[in-house]
């Protein structure tokens, strides 16, 4: 009676017009698939804690609605035969993956997929299975689960050797937060250098690689001795994971390796960083189509940029409080990104010669880069770029690489915000473009994916129309190279619109963020409308002097908004 109503509920779906997909979706590209990422299904999920998980009935009608709307479930096969030049993919080919192997993979989920004869890739955590019998044990971070809570190996190589799902390595013990910092934050135990707070230390190159490689190599032995099926797929806990990773589970014969970056496998996506769509929250069918499809229009930036002096004192209860005093802030603006200072000069001059992290170059004034970032990561949810400048005076070119590989090791953040006056000779620029992109090879080695920002400084108010186009010059320079301009501008007001003007007509307009200077917060308010107005979609302010409320939060949280319903501020 229950796959009665299930296929009854399929035909519906085939024919309501109000979740019939358009003509236009994620995956349209020839040769293109996106993925999807499950966690636990259960029947009922109401006052449940874990936001990844989604009930049993909500399941079956999102795979309804794929069917019924020309969406093909691939398995992993496919998609390599495909990209290998063999049988090309369906026009709408979805890979589905459930990570964790609970043990609702195999009450509930396998038999909907069988039903469906749909394919799935399931990501196995090794130590979780192996658990002995009662043990409870660590999940995550801070919960304690039971074994029970999981598949056993005689359910696992049960699926497997059905030939509808691939078992896919999550790691033997790395799905866990280690210690990353010596203010005890838990990072990503597989791209975080483990903090020794006894001999305060980190973990060098040499004892990561052995301590992750030796966990990949035994998860893969695991897994293999016992379902008989070796794993090729590799899933990375948290979607955390760096180039050196990579080409670690690439020696161990893992040639796929799965992510949670966001957007379609286009035929460019290598098949080491498949993106996927996270779906959590047990989404609406609405929802869950509207995931499916992908964003209609670029998402919009706003942006906070933080100098992490701010926030620096030689008291260390002081400095917690500072850091207090800024997520309540930034909690209240809900900035998409924030910009933070990485480096800093102690002399009152211009000249860097101290950062937040270890480093071998310069003067460590406080390890804090990787404890603010975090923080701002974790409990706010904006994504942190960390600012950096391309050049530092009586440093080599190999010295300045070396400092940002440090960064690297020791910080987790989302970009690079390349910070440096623009040459004024092309030769010099095109060389300055050159060593970013060895800055950014060498950052991603151990912090990836990484988005980058080169910032573009122009103090002319109004901007003259030669100076309008010196811009629109450097813009479209760097869209080639980076993935956005941060355009730092005087004030911004009706005389510049038609530089907002300029760089729409070439759609530059979308890779550029506007950073706004202005001592006063009115003006700064009425800068981001004109901006509005001009159809920009990203911009934000520097600084922001969150220790004395200035600019104003009352005036910054309306215009900086993109919620719905924007927040209404109390009366200071």
């Amino acid at each position: 009676m229950r796959w009665l109503l299930l296929t009854l509920l399929t035909l519906a779906l085939q024919l309501d017009p109000a979740f019939a997909a358009p003509m236009a979706v994620a995956g349209s590209v020839p040769g293109s698939f996106i993925t999807l990422s499950y966690h636990e299904v259960r029947d009922e999920i109401r006052d449940y804690p874990d936001p990844y998980a989604v009930d049993s009935a909500s399941l079956v009608r999102q795979f309804a609605w794929l069917r019924g709307n020309g969406y093909s479930p691939v398995s992993l096969d496919e998609i390599i035969a495909a990209r290998r030049g063999g049988k090309p993919l369906p026009k709408r080919a979805v890979l589905l993956t459930f990570d964790d192997a609970y043990l609702s993979f195999y009450t509930r989920v396998y038999p909907i997929l069988r039903e469906f004869n749909f394919p799935a890739v399931l990501a196995v955590v090794g130590r979780w299975i192996d658990n002995p019998q009662s043990e409870l044990m660590l999940y995550g971070e801070t919960e304690s689960v039971h074994d029970a809570s999981f598949a056993t190996w005689n359910q696992l190589r049960e699926m497997a050797d059905s030939g509808l799902i691939e078992l896919a390595s999550h790691t033997y013990d790395l799905h866990r937060g280690i210690p990353a910092n010596p203010q005890g934050n838990l990072s990503p135990a597989a791209t975080t250098r483990a903090y020794d707070a006894l001999n305060n230390s980190y973990e060098d190159d040499l004892t990561w690689r052995a301590r992750v490689r030796g966990d990949l190599a035994r998860n893969i032995e695991v897994i293999e001795r016992n379902t008989g099926h070796r794993p090729r797929v590799m899933v990375w806990p948290y979607g955390s994971y760096n180039d050196e990773l990579v080409h670690i589970a690439g020696e161990l014969k893992l040639p796929v390796a799965v992510t949670l970056d966001d957007g379609t496998n286009t035929p460019d996506v290598p098949l080491t960083a498949i993106r996927r769509v996270l779906i959590e929250h047990s989404p609406t069918l609405a929802d869950f189509v509207a995931e499916v499809q992908g964003p209609r229009n670029p998402e919009p930036v706003r942006v906070v940029q933080i100098d992490l002096d701010s926030i620096y004192s030689a008291d260390s209860a002081q400095q917690e409080l500072n850091l207090s005093l800024l997520l309540d802030r930034i909690e209240v603006l809900q900035p998409t990104h924030v910009y933070l200072q990485a480096t800093t000069n102690t002399g009152g001059d211009v000249v860097t010669n101290a950062a937040y992290f270890p480093n071998r170059h310069l003067l460590l004034r406080a390890d804090l880069f990787n404890r603010v970032s975090w923080q701002i990561t974790t409990r706010v949810g904006a994504r942190v770029f960390a600012v950096m400048p391309i050049r530092m005076d009586n440093m080599s070119a190999d010295s300045v690489s070396e400092v940002y590989e440090d960064l690297a090791r020791h910080a987790s953040f989302s970009g690079l915000v390349f910070e440096g006056n623009s040459p004024a000779d092309d030769a010099d620029e095109s060389a300055t473009i050159k060593f970013t992109r060895q800055l950014t090879a060498r950052v991603q080695a151990f912090r990836a994916p990484l988005q980058t920002v080169r910032s573009l400084t122009t103090e002319q108010s109004p901007i003259c129309i030669a100076g309008e186009l010196q811009v629109k010059k450097r813009v479209n320079t760097y869209v080639d190279s980076y993935d956005y301009v941060a355009l730092i501008s005087a004030p911004f007001d009706t005389t510049n619109i038609g530089l907002l003007k300029s760089l729409k007509e070439t759609d530059l307009l979308r890779r550029t963020v506007f950073m706004l200077r202005s001592p006063v917060a009115d003006d700064l308010a009425r800068q981001m409308r004109h901006l509005q107005l001009g159809g920009a979609l990203n911009f934000g302010y520097v600084p922001d002097d969150f220790l004395h409320d200035d600019p104003p939060l009352a005036t910054m949280a309306p215009p900086m908004s993109l919620r719905v319903y924007p927040l209404k501020l109390k009366e200071q």
